[in-house]
């Protein structure tokens, strides 16, 4: 799984010795088919979204990139309407549209790029820069 998305394996952690009030994302190795009857039985507590059909991010309800968005906004004193942030996955949906300009990578899934208010180039052909040269941040 791992290497199908060229990220490196995680190292095995003992279980045991987690703090299991503080893991704030874990994912679920499982197609869209199956996720609404997993979610439902065995973390009803937890949010789902997904950014690959091979699995999804799994979040305690109340957290997600929104409410990060709130937090970082209100720590700085910054008005939402003043923020822009990035996305390719489902899993950035919510942060999208809750920002004052949600911008999808090039690269980014058909859904993200149907909410956002713009579409910027690939991650991998400097999407990021563009786009803020695009709005003058650059």
């Amino acid at each position: 799984m791992y290497a199908h998305l060229n990220l490196p394996v995680p190292p095995p952690v003992d279980l045991t010795k987690v703090d299991i009030h503080s893991v704030l994302q874990t994912n679920i190795f499982l197609g869209p088919e199956e996720e609404k009857e997993f979610m439902a039985k065995v973390m009803p507590n937890s949010l789902s979204s997904r950014w690959s059909p091979l699995f999804a991010d799994v979040n305690p309800k109340g957290q997600s990139k929104k409410v990060g968005i709130d937090i970082f906004c209100q720590h700085f004193g910054i008005e939402r309407s003043q923020t822009m942030a990035f996305g390719d996955g489902g899993n950035d949906i919510t942060m999208l549209e809750h920002v004052g300009i949600g911008i999808a990578m090039g690269n980014a899934n058909p859904e993200v790029k149907a909410i956002a208010d713009y579409i910027t180039d690939d991650v991998d052909s400097d999407g990021i820069w563009n786009a803020l040269k695009h709005f003058g941040v650059l």
